[in-house]
């Protein structure tokens, strides 16, 4: 019963944000070979899924792509990589340059209605997700440790909760940590 009611209700807030507005390409003419669609929606597959709340104005998302650009070519025979800009206040030229001087490469997701914002919760970006094959949250937050606070990123990394949580997720281990407290670029939310 309570894989139907998670899947149901994916299924409405996936509808809600089809509606939205339609797919689009986004293409370069610096490089023609980074084309990506832009997605309205996440696959429901037999994969796990790492979610990334981005914002294109934020100077922790471009200090982190390297960081989720790795992960995303370390994992993405495993699991499903998505990019997520929770709002329709970004205009697409600057989105798209964003993507492209970060070379995110993974589906992206223009979260127009703030549906997957909502469902997920997520306050600030760059904010983590970590999401079993039935789109349970088993890991949120903080991709490593690098920032302290806002404004203040430390010389070392000692935890890669990300990482970590994924790499427990593949050998069936508890996941020790399953929730930090995301730092960076607040989330405006529309309501």
């Amino acid at each position: 019963m309570k894989l139907f009611k998670y899947n149901l209700i994916i299924i409405l807030l996936f509808c809600i944000c089809c509606k939205s507005k339609i797919n689009t390409q986004i293409s370069t003419s610096q490089n023609d070979s980074l084309n990506r669609t832009i997605l309205k929606y996440i696959k429901k597959d037999n994969k796990a899924k790492v979610l990334f709340a981005l914002d294109p104005e934020c100077p922790l998302c471009k200090s982190y792509s390297k960081t989720i650009n790795e992960l995303c070519d370390k994992y993405e025979n495993t699991f499903d990589f998505y990019a997520f800009f929770p709002s329709t206040i970004y205009s697409e030229n600057k989105t798209n340059n964003f993507l492209i001087k970060n070379n995110i490469t993974m589906n992206v997701i223009i979260d127009t209605n703030q549906v997957i914002t909502e469902f997920l919760n997520a306050t600030v970006t760059p904010e983590c997700f970590l999401l079993d094959t039935n789109l349970n949250i088993i890991y949120q937050g903080l991709i490593d440790d690098w920032v302290k606070a806002l404004g203040r990123k430390g010389q070392n990394i000692n935890n890669n909760y990300l990482d970590d949580a994924i790499r427990k997720y593949i050998y069936h281990d508890s996941i020790l940590i399953n929730k930090t407290t995301a730092i960076g670029c607040i989330i405006e939310r529309f309501k």
